[in-house]
C-alpha cells in the first residue's frame, strides 16, 4: 500500500486503482490474519507464558466509520497496521452509531477508539 500511496501522489495511479488495491490487501490481510494468531500462540507456548487473552496484546483498538459514512479505506489500512503490531483491534465497519462505539469500548475495556469519516460533521 506505501507503494500504492507514491504512485497515487505522484498522479501515476488513480482513486479507483488505489481502492481496487485496499480491497484486495484486505482480503490479502483476512487470509493471513489465522496464520499470524497462530504464529502469536505458538510464541506464548514457547515462552512459557500463561497469560489471559486480554494481556496478550499491547492494547485494545475500537474502530469505526461513523453513522452516516461508508469509507473504509484508510481504518482498514490503520487496522491491519495495529493488527500487525499486537493491537486487539475490533472493527465495527461502516455506518456505526455512536451509542455502539462507546458501549463497545465501555465493554471491551478500550484503550483507544479511532473514528473514520469523510470529511463532513457527523459525529
Amino acid at each position: 500500500m506505501s507503494q500504492v500511496g507514491d504512485l497515487f501522489g505522484a498522479g501515476k495511479m488513480f482513486l479507483p486503482q488505489v481502492i481496487k488495491s485496499a480491497r484486495v490487501m484486505k482480503k490479502a490481510v483476512a487470509y493471513l490474519i489465522p496464520f499470524m494468531e497462530k504464529e502469536r500462540e505458538e510464541q506464548f507456548a514457547k515462552s512459557g507464558i500463561i497469560a489471559e487473552e486480554k494481556d496478550r496484546y499491547v492494547g485494545t483498538v475500537v474502530l469505526a466509520t461513523v453513522k452516516g459514512d461508508v469509507h473504509d479505506i484508510g481504518k482498514n489500512i490503520v487496522g491491519v497496521v495495529l493488527g500487525c503490531n499486537n493491537f486487539r483491534v475490533i472493527d465495527l465497519g461502516v455506518m456505526t452509531p455512536c451509542e455502539k462505539i462507546l458501549q463497545t469500548a465501555i465493554d471491551e475495556r478500550a484503550d483507544i477508539i479511532g473514528l473514520s469519516e469523510i470529511g463532513r460533521a457527523h459525529v
